[in-house]
């Protein structure tokens, strides 16, 4: 008896799970530790106050993905913006590869928005973007979804005036 009810669910779980339009979120596959400022290496904190000399740094959270390391280094502008530094540990040294913050779907550049929202087919809420400045000054939006806190839904290029949907995990 056990057993069929485990098959029933099984295929109920199916054909509930194909009954649905939306793309299943892309994974993740970092692996995170927050370390205090203390630990922080100094070359990494020495290129990101050659960027900011006016930034102050709150929390840093050492992420390994796909092999690499990178350090997340989160504080505030003087003016109370709050940012991050991603940080890529190369041969060569510390690098920035992106600076991200925060923003509202409403603040995203009109053509990088309308792309979301053709790809959001099941119209998910939008919970969170965040803004992320690569070193090419391209900007990536990172577009969060309820119920997918952890990665994002939706990512989108923008260079150049063109935006573009991305169909992979950016490599930042």
């Amino acid at each position: 008896m056990t057993l069929k009810l485990t098959l029933i669910s099984i295929a109920m779980s199916c054909a509930l799970m194909a009954c649905t339009n939306a793309e299943p979120p892309r994974a993740s596959t970092s692996e995170n530790t927050e370390i205090a400022l203390s630990d922080v290496p100094q070359s990494v904190s020495e290129v990101v106050m050659a960027a900011r000399s006016d930034f102050k740094m709150s929390e840093v959270v050492k992420k390994v993905r796909d092999g690499r390391v990178y350090y997340d280094v989160e504080g505030e502008l003087p003016g109370g913006e709050e940012i991050e530094f991603d940080v890529l540990m190369t041969e060569q040294g510390p690098q920035i590869v992106e600076i991200q913050r925060d923003i509202a779907f409403e603040a995203v550049p009109q053509k990088a928005r309308e792309i979301t929202e053709k790809a959001n087919k099941d119209n998910l809420e939008i919970v969170r973007v965040i803004e992320s400045i690569q070193t090419d000054n391209s900007i990536i939006y990172e577009v969060f979804v309820a119920d997918h806190p952890g990665d994002p839904r939706f990512e989108v290029h923008v260079q150049g005036g063109k935006a573009k949907l991305l169909a992979a995990r950016w490599e930042h």
